[in-house]
């Protein structure tokens, strides 16, 4: 093939694909709640908030979050890596409603520090 037909491919082929990622990630719409109460066990959600209290061990954190209200949730991240947060942090947290002895919890799979 000759390169000209190679690059009009490839450029083909990477606007379809951004395309088609610009329109998919419009379709995941994820929840915002203030309350871990409010939301069903196994339910994908986002939660924005303070951290409060952070304690860290090995491959886990646990955070608890204070919301907009003076509400408090408890959150937990399973990480390989060194978790670099701190208490103050104003984050954003993408997870998933878990109960555990008979307490709504968030397992965490994304946090982001704004």
């Amino acid at each position: 093939m000759q390169e000209k037909t190679i690059l009009k491919t490839s450029l083909i082929v990477v606007l379809v694909g951004l395309a088609f990622l610009f329109f998919y990630a419009e379709e995941i719409d994820l929840k915002a709640i203030n309350n871990v109460d409010e939301s069903n066990s196994g339910e994908s959600i986002k939660l924005t908030g303070t951290i409060s209290k952070l304690t860290t061990s090995d491959k886990v954190a646990f955070i608890e979050l204070e919301g907009q209200q003076t509400i408090k949730t408890d959150v937990i991240l399973f990480s390989s890596e060194n978790v670099y947060l701190q208490e103050g942090d104003y984050v954003e947290i993408y997870g998933t409603v878990e109960e555990y002895n008979s307490e709504k919890e968030i397992i965490a799979s994304k946090i982001v520090k704004k």
